[in-house]
């Protein structure tokens, strides 16, 4: 299965707050703003969920959540399903690689696992095999050479508020079993909570900062 399509794009109406060089402001919304934004725009081809909990009742694997997760409605595609894991820190990323049954779920209900961090957070080594990586940046103007020189992977760039968002490391394809009944039900409510404008509760961990 091919990488992540190039969009083409326009200006990021989506972000909720401006960026600047400082990893910091790379906040969880942001990194996920920017990834459905380029990666996922086609909205009669892509429904994109935020905080995704797994079911809808409240045994132990009901109540994990998903950071994101991108369903492909197209048949060509074989429905493709693409969940993300967001991380702003190495701490937070390193709590999560000690811990791999984490991401048993979003790796069943997926068939690409990537993980969405600020530009340089991580080094590719560290991924696990079945892992792909995204990376958000900023960028000066003169600087847009430069980054696509370092990468050969895809890069999309939003210039009017100097963001790339590359696609590092693609995923490898895994083929699995399609979804339960509650993991249906779970993104049904999902939608229906987007659609009254509520947004989903936030997670029970807390998110480390990130520190230099």
């Amino acid at each position: 299965m091919a990488a992540l399509p190039t969009a083409s794009l326009d200006p990021v109406r989506i972000l909720q707050q401006p960026l600047n060089d400082e990893p910091s402001e790379l906040t969880s919304t942001v990194l996920l703003d920017v990834v459905e934004h380029c990666l996922h725009r086609r909205a009669s081809e892509w429904i994109f969920l935020r905080e995704l909990r797994v079911g809808t009742g409240f045994h132990a694997n009901a109540a994990q959540r998903l950071d994101g997760y991108a369903l492909n409605c197209l048949p060509h595609t074989s429905m493709r399903r693409v969940c993300y894991q967001v991380k702003t820190s190495r701490a937070d990323f390193l709590c999560e690689i000690k811990q791999p049954l984490k991401r048993r779920i979003g790796l069943r209900y997926s068939n690409e696992f990537y993980f969405v961090t600020p530009a340089g957070l991580l080094n590719t080594s560290e991924l696990p095999i079945e892992c792909g990586l995204v990376e958000i940046g900023s960028f000066a103007p003169d600087e847009r050479s430069i980054v696509n020189a370092q990468s050969g992977c895809l890069v999309h760039f939003e210039p009017n508020h100097e963001i790339y968002c590359r696609v590092t490391v693609p995923a490898p394809w895994r083929e699995t079993p399609g979804p339960t009944w509650q993991f249906v039900a779970g993104m049904l409510r999902n939608q229906q909570k987007a659609f009254q404008g509520r947004p989903p509760k936030p997670p029970n961990q807390q998110r480390l900062p990130f520190v230099d």
